[in-house]
C-alpha cells in the first residue's frame, strides 16, 4: 500500500507486517457489514506515505520508542476529504461542513496523527503532563514551539486504522497540535520549508523531517 519515497522512512518490520494484515482484515469486515462503501483510496494512501515517517528511538543499543507520524498538510488533508466522503457517500452539504472544520483546523494549527509504541507501556504517556517524552516542532529557521495539546485517539475507532494502517494494535495513537507561531514570534510554515518533529527524553531522541513539495 505504501509504495514511493516516503515508504522507506515508516516504520518497518513489525510495523509493516502488521500494517498489511490489519488493511487485509479491514477489507473483509467492511465487505460484510455494507455500511462503508467507495474507492480503493490509491491517490489518499500516496498522500498518506508522502507526509508520513517513522523512527526507532534507542537507548545504547535497546529501542525504547517506535514512532510513526504524519504531516496535516492542505494537500494530505483534501485527500483525507475526498476518500471520507467517498467512503460515507457523504450528502454535499456534509462535505462542505467537514471541509470547512478541515480548513479552520489547518488555519489554526500544525497537526500531526502520531503513534507510538514503547516495549514498556508505562512509558507510552505522551498525552500526560508530567509525560518521561517531550515533543516539539522546530523550522529550519530555529524557530521551536511546543504542543497546544496532544490527545490520544480512541483505538476502537476501527475507520481510524483504516485511514492510518501503520496505528498497529500495540501502539497508541494521538492527535498532536502544535501553533503556528514559535514563542519567539517566528511563523513555523511546513508548505514554505521544511520542519521536524523532535521527541526527546532521557530514553532517547528522534526526529522526523518534512520538506514541503517541489
Amino acid at each position: 500500500m505504501f509504495n514511493g519515497g516516503g515508504a522507506g522512512k515508516l516504520f518497518g518490520g513489525r510495523g509493516r507486517y502488521s500494517a498489511l494484515c490489519l488493511l487485509f482484515i479491514f477489507a473483509v469486515l467492511l465487505a460484510g457489514c455494507g455500511g462503508v462503501k467507495g474507492p480503493s483510496g490509491e491517490e489518499y494512501f500516496k498522500s498518506l506515505d508522502r507526509w508520513s515517517r517513522g523512527q526507532k528511538v534507542y537507548q545504547g543499543l535497546e529501542a525504547r520508542l517506535y514512532m510513526n507520524a504524519t504531516l496535516k498538510t492542505a494537500e494530505f488533508r483534501r485527500a483525507y476529504m475526498e476518500r471520507y466522503a467517498a467512503m460515507y457517500e457523504l450528502s454535499p452539504g456534509h462535505a462542505k461542513a467537514m471541509a470547512e472544520r478541515e480548513n479552520e483546523q489547518a488555519e489554526a494549527f500544525n497537526e500531526f496523527f502520531f503513534t507510538a509504541y514503547t516495549p514498556d507501556e508505562t512509558l507510552n504517556d505522551f498525552d500526560e503532563s508530567e509525560s518521561v517524552w517531550q515533543m516539539y516542532i522546530e523550522d529550519s529557521a530555529g524557530n521551536r514551539s511546543r504542543p497546544i495539546s496532544i490527545t490520544e485517539v480512541d483505538s476502537s475507532e476501527h475507520v481510524i486504522r483504516e485511514f492510518f494502517p501503520y496505528f498497529d494494535l500495540w501502539s497508541k495513537a494521538y492527535t498532536v497540535k502544535f501553533p503556528k507561531y514559535a514563542d519567539t514570534g517566528g511563523e513555523i510554515n511546513p508548505e514554505k520549508g521544511p520542519v521536524k518533529l523532535i521527541v526527546t527524553g532521557v530514553m532517547g531522541k528522534g526526529e522526523l523531517e518534512w520538506r514541503p513539495e517541489k
